[in-house]
């Protein structure tokens, strides 16, 4: 008799690897060019946008290691997982310029807003209940 164990999706493991290497390799092209990223504004600016990606991909590899741990049904909160992303990226763009942490800012709170768009229109199953339009048959209004 062979017992039915379930085994974790192999897609949220290669996911969360994925991006936990990107998170990584951001980081480190943050550091490494930090001072590209100090010689002018639109540098400064496009340092912002680059730590973004580094919040997105650090929520996506936390996000599905908890999938990983808790179930297909786990998602991710705005205080525990999101708010500790966002500091992380903040922080490490903040080494590199402060204009850098406050782009990063505007950038991740807009690229979260797409990507929780893209998702919900994805991922979100919830049937609508249409509720029947009921016709007065009399001509009298509320009395």
């Amino acid at each position: 008799m062979v017992k039915d164990v379930s085994v974790p999706p192999r897609g949220h493991l290669i996911s969360a690897i994925i991006s936990c290497i990107m998170t990584l390799m951001i980081y480190a092209t943050l550091r490494f060019y930090s001072e590209w990223f100090n010689c002018s504004q639109l540098n400064t600016i496009l340092g912002g946008f680059i730590s973004s990606w580094l919040f997105l991909f650090s929520l996506t590899s936390l996000s599905n290691v908890e999938m990983l741990l808790f179930g297909e049904d786990f998602s991710s909160k705005f205080i525990p997982e999101i708010l500790f992303c966002l500091i992380v990226a903040v922080v490490a763009a903040g080494v590199v310029h402060r204009v850098c942490a406050t782009t990063c800012i505007l950038f991740s709170i807009l690229g979260l807003y797409f990507i929780d768009r893209i998702s919900n229109a994805h991922y979100n199953k919830s049937a609508l209940a249409v509720e029947p339009i009921h016709s007065r048959k009399s001509n009298k209004k509320n009395k």
